[in-house]
């Protein structure tokens, strides 16, 4: 996906694997696999994308969600004009991911000053690609019978983990050598109350899955896998110290500019 875009935060630290960061990665061909999944994927509540005085009285409010595989981006069009509103359409402009409408917006009956509706449009990764900055921004079109509006929004990443995305332990250990070191970022997690196991099943809920996990000096340490809808795989290493509120999460991935917004897809489904 070419270079980076983002600046490295603060808190990334370059480490290698003959360190305290891969010091379990040897093990991993001995240990239990992840933990059964016990909790359904995230879904973050639904914001005002496009306030009403911003187009002429429509207001819509969203939300972006992942169910079985499907994708869907979850709206409330609300009528606080005067007069009725019909003929909706969508359409969104080229995206990182290649985000597109898989059907048309479907407002069944002319939506009465005062009214609202909910619609969940399903979505698919095939539209034209275009990175953007921030990667995950997406410009969004909307017509109705009054005019054409325009907005952006940001998904959050976690709706692009695929439900295949975990790794045989072979091929987590020669990848996670593979990939450059340069490439590895650590980040913090804090103030998250989690066990070990009950952090794997919320992870594993939103396709993060748990590929060994070993305790190392008194620590857990999780090693995870995903993968995105492009085909992007991110490796990961979580360090949870029994009693504490913080997490700290290796990454590792070919396409670096994607690990801030994995990170802070771990952090939104962790504390949430």
């Amino acid at each position: 996906m070419g270079a980076p875009s983002f600046a490295a935060p603060s808190t990334v630290m370059p480490s290698n694997l003959g360190g305290p960061l891969g010091g379990g990665l040897g093990d991993l061909f001995d240990l239990a696999g992840g933990v059964s999944n016990l909790s359904g994927s995230h879904v973050a509540p639904k914001t005002v994308w496009l306030p009403a005085v911003k187009a002429k009285g429509l207001e819509i409010s969203g939300t972006f969600s992942r169910r079985a595989g499907s994708l869907s981006m979850d709206l409330t069009l609300s009528n606080k004009a005067l007069q009725v509103m019909s003929d909706f359409a969508i359409q969104f402009n080229r995206n990182s991911f290649g985000l597109a409408p898989a059907a048309p917006l479907q407002v069944h009956t002319p939506l009465a000053p005062n009214q609202n509706v909910e619609i969940s449009l399903p979505l698919n990764t095939v539209g034209s690609v275009m990175k953007m900055d921030p990667l995950n921004n997406l410009q969004v079109a909307v017509k109705n019978n009054i005019d054409v509006f325009y907005f952006s929004t940001l998904y959050p990443l976690y709706i692009l983990f695929v439900e295949d995305g975990k790794m045989e332990r072979q091929t987590f250990l020669a990848t996670w050598k593979d990939i450059p070191n340069e490439n590895e970022a650590q980040f913090q997690i804090k103030d998250c109350p989690l066990s070990a196991d009950a952090a794997s099943s919320k992870l594993q809920g939103n396709n993060i899955f748990t590929i060994a996990k070993r305790n190392v000096e008194g620590q857990d340490m999780l090693y995870q896998s995903l993968k995105l809808t492009n085909g992007i795989c991110i490796l990961a290493e979580l360090r949870i110290q029994p009693g504490s509120l913080n997490f700290t999460l290796s990454l590792k991935c070919r396409a670096p500019e994607v690990t801030q917004h994995v990170f802070q897809a771990y952090e939104t489904i962790l504390k949430n």
